[in-house]
């Protein structure tokens, strides 16, 4: 488990855009130079989104990424986990748990009425086991895909 007393969890800032991209990396995603840090700027810094990042001391081992929004057929708000990335090194130590709890915390506040993720059935399973875990569940849905630009994944 993790040291919680070495770990801090806070909001993510422009600032933070290096060592993100470096777990960005990890993810198997090698964005554009330029667009990169443009994009995590808007992120950080727009109303309708959440960047929440992990540091053992000095050092950054974790990042998520969430937007929020209104949704016609809840009636409220819904919060969606766009990303979430932990370094390798530390994966399984909790870290993870941690930032999906600052994310869970943080839509409530803001009066969500739930949280949903997108993974991938192609991509490493343990992930769907890990929302799972934490009390999320797995539902009937299809995701269809357009896209507009080139794609910047392995």
């Amino acid at each position: 488990m993790v040291d919680e007393a070495r770990l801090t969890i806070r909001r993510g800032r422009p600032g933070d855009s290096a060592e993100v991209r470096e777990l960005v990396a990890q993810l198997g995603y090698t964005p554009e130079d330029r667009s990169y840090d443009e994009t995590f700027t808007q992120v950080a810094r727009h109303p309708e989104a959440a960047v929440f990042v992990a540091h053992r001391g000095s050092r950054m081992v974790g990042y998520l990424a969430m937007t929020h929004r209104p949704q016609i057929r809840l009636g409220g708000r819904v919060a969606s986990v766009d990303e979430l990335a932990v370094d390798g090194q530390v994966r399984g130590s909790g870290v993870g748990t941690l930032l999906l709890e600052a994310a869970v915390a943080h839509a409530r506040s803001l009066g969500c009425a739930q949280v949903e993720v997108l993974c991938s059935r192609a991509r490493e399973s343990f992930r769907r086991g890990f929302y799972a875990e934490r009390g999320m569940v797995e539902v009937e849905s299809a995701v269809y895909r357009l896209v507009l630009g080139p794609s910047r994944s392995r």
